[in-house]
């Protein structure tokens, strides 16, 4: 173990840290090794066999799983000379550009992030723009515009950017400063948008959050043939306003569209694409599809369809469309989308799901979704399908951190807080992951996710009628249940317990839901039921399969040789022995 120095940075091999000019920088996992094997080699070609066989030992992995965590390093790294800090030997292997030393002693660990400057240094918030004086039709165009500029400026280096979901149902200026002070942002971006026949006029201000002013104001205007460079101008604007980016990263820029038609469309299908419900996902794969047909080459649309494709593979939503179908078609749009702009950080988010939930190609995963986070630091979605990822393989803290994170840029979305909670739940934290997922319902009382959620821990942890509580809740919100909820509650007062779990788990795989039939198995003390309703899972590909060698309710099954049979039909048998959840 030593201290390294190279450039503007210091490595300490021994904490596992890296700074720049003083101020430490984050480098996730896999490019981290990449750095240490290059920097001792000390400036020497460390071939491509070399890094595949200390990164991957005795596993094959594609070429292209090198090259996304050696760009994910580069974009660690940042701007440097010319060429950047890595050098490619085409068809050998890489070495560092610049000379490196040994320091005789380590330098004190700094703190993590360096001094943090001012919060208006470093945080910005969007808030969908108003469209108050819009056709009702035209509301989408608020939200559009202002996500999109959300998604530029969250691939900016050093400026942590909240989503225009962390500020939904905040109508007021007032509620929406204070909703900012309460979430540490600096500055708030806001806007009202008016759309005559044949132009789009945005008036755009950045609130200074701590006094409530106006900082900087500025009015936009394009024709609508041009309304793509109305959202660059402002992410532009905004931007160079902001002191803490740097001026190279100012030249912010985004996919003209062929036509305004396909770009309103584009706007129109991610509005819908936001709540998570069938009906509204529906009309935006109809959009997407319309706006991708107008132009073929608009990255963005491509990428939108691959995350509708995506959500249309899920159980939570009872598969609109076939696994089968849905997952090699978010594939192939999210690769059309890289093929046109490989900077996209949603398309390289939903390979990685679609590597980790579809194929069980844990190390294709990591990869890409490392790289999605590593383009785009503020992603929310990038961010929980990592954490997810991490609490897979049984990599808890990180897991609970990465996860975390996403709360803190979204703090009301339901989704958002759902996932934590099984992040925790995962992790042997119980109490604290029904803590959040009661948060969530805090913000939607009806949802019968989150009553699902606690139902599932309740029951494992032994506490029935907390449980059929939930269990109730749950089926009174399923449209498919309508009455059974009052069916199963006198079951459970007449016949006891038992009889009333064996009606709801019939609902359960009727339903498609295996995962939880599974689970509800072990409550119910059917081990081998619950086996059959795993494997049931492994050939329908459920989206939340890949928890199971986590689920701290099949930790009695860990022994068992059908249980081992579905964790190889994962691929993870030897991945997550050594977490210990696993082994407990």
């Amino acid at each position: 173990m030593a201290v390294y120095a190279f450039g503007p940075f210091v490595l300490d091999s021994a904490e596992r840290w890296l700074t720049r000019d003083g101020r430490r920088i984050a480098v996730p996992g896999k490019a981290w090794q990449i750095l240490l094997l290059l920097v001792e080699a000390r400036g020497r070609l460390v071939a491509h066999e070399t890094l595949r066989a200390k990164l991957w030992p005795d596993i094959v992995v594609e070429e292209r799983t090198l090259t996304v965590h050696v760009s994910t390093l580069r974009k660690s790294l940042g701007p440097g000379p010319a060429g950047g800090y890595l050098e490619t030997v085409a068809r050998e292997g890489y070495r560092l550009s610049v000379p490196v030393r040994v320091q005789a002693t380590a330098e004190p660990s700094p703190v993590v992030g360096g001094a943090p400057p001012p919060p208006e240094m470093r945080t910005l918030a969007v808030k969908a723009f108003s469209t108050r004086t819009a056709a009702d039709a035209d509301t989408y165009i608020g939200v559009g515009i202002a996500d999109a500029v959300s998604t530029v400026l969250g691939a900016v280096p050093g400026l942590t950017v909240w989503p225009i979901d962390a500020m939904q149902d905040l109508t007021g200026a007032s509620d929406t400063v204070e909703a900012c002070r309460a979430l540490g942002v600096g500055v708030l971006l806001d806007g009202t948008v008016q759309r005559s026949a044949d132009r789009l006029e945005i008036a755009a201000r950045l609130i200074d959050v701590e006094s409530g002013r106006t900082r900087w104001s500025e009015r936009f205007e394009r024709p609508h043939g041009d309304s793509a460079a109305l959202q660059d101008a402002i992410a532009t604007w905004a931007a160079s306003t902001l002191p803490q980016v740097p001026a190279a990263e100012h030249r912010l820029h985004s996919y003209r569209p062929r036509t305004s038609e396909a770009y309103f469309l584009q706007l129109q299908a991610r509005a819908n694409l936001k709540p998570f419900m069938r009906l509204p996902l529906l009309k935006a794969l109809s959009l997407f599809e319309q706006a991708v047909a107008i132009d073929p080459n608009y990255a963005m649309a491509h990428a939108g369809l691959a995350s509708t494709y995506l959500r249309m593979s899920s159980t939570a939503l009872l598969r609109p469309l076939p696994v089968d179908e849905a997952m090699p078609m978010a594939r192939r749009s999210a690769e059309r989308a890289l093929a046109i702009d490989e900077g996209l950080a949603e398309a390289w988010a939903v390979l990685g799901r679609v590597k980790m939930e579809y194929d069980w190609d844990w190390d294709g995963a990591e990869a890409d979704l490392t790289h999605a986070v590593a383009l785009n630091g503020s992603s929310v979605e990038a961010l929980a399908a990592t954490a997810e990822f991490l609490s897979v393989m049984g990599r808890h803290d990180e897991a609970i951190e990465t996860m975390e994170q996403a709360r803190r840029l979204d703090p009301r979305s339901v989704e958002t807080l759902q996932h934590l909670g099984i992040v925790y739940w995962m992790a042997d934290k119980a109490e604290q992951a029904l803590e959040v997922v009661a948060e969530s319902l805090a913000i939607v009382p009806e949802s019968p996710r989150g009553h699902y959620g606690r139902m599932l821990i309740f029951d494992q942890l032994g506490r029935r009628d907390e449980a059929m509580v939930e269990r109730l809740a749950t089926l009174r919100g399923l449209s498919v249940a309508q009455g059974l909820a009052e069916h199963v509650e006198a079951l459970a007062r007449s016949q006891g317990w038992r009889a009333a779990m064996e009606v709801w788990i019939g609902l359960l795989e009727r339903t498609n839901r295996w995962e939880g039939a599974a689970m509800q198995w072990m409550a119910a003390g059917e081990p081998s039921r619950a086996l059959d309703a795993l494997e049931h899972c492994v050939k329908a590909r459920t989206t939340y399969l890949g928890f199971t060698g986590q689920s701290p309710c099949f930790r009695a099954l860990h022994g068992d040789p059908r249980f081992q049979g579905v964790l190889r039909a994962l691929k993870l048998e030897g991945r997550i022995g050594g977490a210990r959840s696993v082994i407990a």
